[in-house]
């Protein structure tokens, strides 16, 4: 799925991933390709991208809003 991580400042992360592991004020959830369309609010203290190679990017974030939108995207704006 592609993955877009956006601050008011600069991309944090554009690419392909598996999965997104965030926390929201619920608890931690985990996005997969083909997830049903969802709008969240997430906190910090970071966002797990895992790439299709295993590789495991950590982005930081102070809190911000995630998109799943049905074309298997993730966007995800983030303070």
């Amino acid at each position: 799925m592609k993955v877009a991580i956006h601050s008011i400042q600069k991309t944090l992360f554009d690419g392909k991933a598996e999965k997104v592991i965030c926390e929201t004020p619920m608890g931690q959830i985990t996005v997969l390709d083909h997830h049903l369309p969802l709008i969240a609010e997430i906190t910090g203290p970071s966002i797990a991208v895992v790439q299709k190679n295993g590789e495991r990017a950590e982005v930081p974030l102070a809190e911000g809003f995630l998109e799943v939108r049905p074309e298997s995207e993730v966007v995800i704006l983030a303070q």
